[in-house]
This record gives structure tokens, C-alpha cells and sequence, in this order.
């Protein structure tokens, strides 16, 4: 156990990232395949009735975008004040876990019921949003987590040290905003319109 403390401590920050998503993708898949019969009806009705919608149905890409957005600016928020108290860290490895085990149980989930099809399906889930999604998600982790121990380990003084932060990242906060908006509007009209085509091969 010693030994293996000193390996982590002697991790870098992306080493450690890299090892809590790949942690959080094996328990995801281990979840898929231990509970593959509880999910088995839940999956055909999606393909039985939720994408015959998806693809028949048009696409209302307004309140689609609106409603994407509302949800990750949500998220956003509650990232970046959570970043700013003592539970930021710890709140961090939670996401990269939950981020990495959603993945592994996704994918996992696709890979069974559609084989070697599904990976068209996977690819249509993330893209194109998700060359925006994935590096906003890295600074935002990156600047946390900078954040969270320039406050809390760096300095006494909490109070001072959160407006100071605050007033010195306002930039970097508008940045990742604007990146935010793209993304979402990205997976509202784009996205969602790549995943309706997507889905005409996967209905009988």
C-alpha cells in the first residue's frame, strides 16, 4: 500500500487524470456486462421506438439547442463554484470517475447489443461537439484544479485569495463560456442532425 501511495504522489496531474478515467471506463463496462440482462428491454425499446421517433419525427432544433444549453451551463456553474471551496478537488476526481464510467458503460452497452456496427453509432453520439466538448473539458479540470489549490494550499488568506483568482480568470472563464455556447450549439444542430441519419441504419 505504501508503495503504491508514492507511485501516485509521484504521478503528474495529467498521469493521474489519465488513470481515474481509465478506472472509472473499466467499472463502466464491468457494470455493462454484470447487468447486461436488467438493461437488455430498455435497449430494444430504444431501437424498437425512440429512434423510429428520432428519425421519422422532425427535429425541433431551437428548444433542442435551448435546452441543451440550459443543462451544460448549468453544470458549468456548479463546476466552477464548487472549484472555488475546500470539496473542489475531491469533486473533480468524482467527475473524472463518473466521466470515465459513463463512457465505458456506453460503449460497452452499444458494443453488445450492435457488435461491431454500433461503432458508427458511438462515433455519431459524440460528434462533432465532442472536438469541443473533450479539450474544454481538460482546461476545465486543469483550471480547477489550479484554482481549487492556489486557494486552499497555496495561501491562508480564502477570502482574498477567491476574489483575487476570480478577477484573474475572468478571461479564461469567458473563454471556456464561448467554447460552451459552440459546443452546445454544435450538439443541437449538427450532432443531432449526423445521429438522425445515423440512425435510419440501426431501425428495421
Amino acid at each position: 500500500m505504501k508503495h503504491i501511495k508514492i507511485r501516485v504522489q509521484s504521478m503528474s496531474l495529467i498521469q493521474i487524470s489519465i488513470l481515474l478515467m481509465i478506472l472509472g471506463v473499466f467499472f463502466g463496462v464491468l457494470f455493462a456486462n454484470i447487468f447486461q440482462s436488467s438493461y437488455y428491454d430498455r435497449m430494444m425499446n430504444y431501437h424498437n421506438l425512440v429512434f423510429t421517433e428520432i428519425v421519422r419525427e422532425d427535429i425541433d432544433y431551437t428548444g433542442l439547442f435551448l435546452y441543451v444549453l440550459n443543462k451544460n451551463f448549468k453544470e458549468f456553474i456548479v463546476f466552477w463554484l464548487i472549484s472555488i471551496t475546500i470539496l473542489g478537488i475531491p469533486y473533480m476526481i468524482f467527475k473524472l470517475l463518473t466521466l470515465g464510467f459513463s463512457m465505458g458503460f456506453f460503449i460497452s452497452a452499444i458494443a453488445m447489443q450492435y457488435g461491431f456496427k454500433g461503432i458508427l453509432l458511438i462515433l455519431s453520439y459524440g460528434f462533432p461537439h465532442g472536438l469541443i466538448y473533450i479539450p474544454l473539458i481538460i482546461l476545465c479540470l486543469y483550471k480547477g484544479y489550479s484554482l481549487c489549490v492556489s486557494i486552499y494550499y497555496d495561501k491562508r488568506n480564502y477570502a482574498g485569495t477567491i476574489m483575487e483568482h476570480i478577477k484573474s480568470n475572468i478571461f479564461v472563464l469567458i473563454f471556456l463560456a464561448v467554447l460552451l455556447l459552440l459546443g452546445s450549439f454544435l450538439e443541437a444542430y449538427v450532432g443531432s442532425f449526423f445521429l438522425k441519419k445515423t440512425l435510419v441504419f440501426y431501425i428495421n
